[in-house]
């Protein structure tokens, strides 16, 4: 029983809405002026009654250190989609 997840917040409707933390990483930090660790998430956009987890701004990071948050995008979304996709595929390095 080991390693199973019990609380699930993407199987209740209500928590769906809730940005899932994806990776952290360091990146330079305009604000900070230094590299810090960032927060990866996914932030799901609401379209009449749903959530929609895959659109333009969907991946967003923040300094875990001063909190400035940016979207991701360009070829650096591409480069992290990569990334999360090859995590998650059997096999896939952790």
């Amino acid at each position: 029983m080991s390693g199973a997840r019990i609380f699930r917040p993407e199987r209740i409707p209500s928590l769906s809405r809730i940005p899932k933390e994806l990776l952290r990483r360091n990146r330079y930090c305009e604000r900070c002026g230094r590299e810090t660790e960032h927060i990866v998430y996914r932030v799901p956009k609401r379209v009449l009654f749903l959530y929609i987890k895959e659109h333009a701004e969907s991946l967003q990071e923040s300094c875990a250190v001063c909190a400035r948050s940016s979207v991701i995008t360009g070829r650096d979304r591409e480069e992290l989609l990569a990334e999360l996709g090859a995590r998650s595929r059997p096999g896939g390095r952790r």
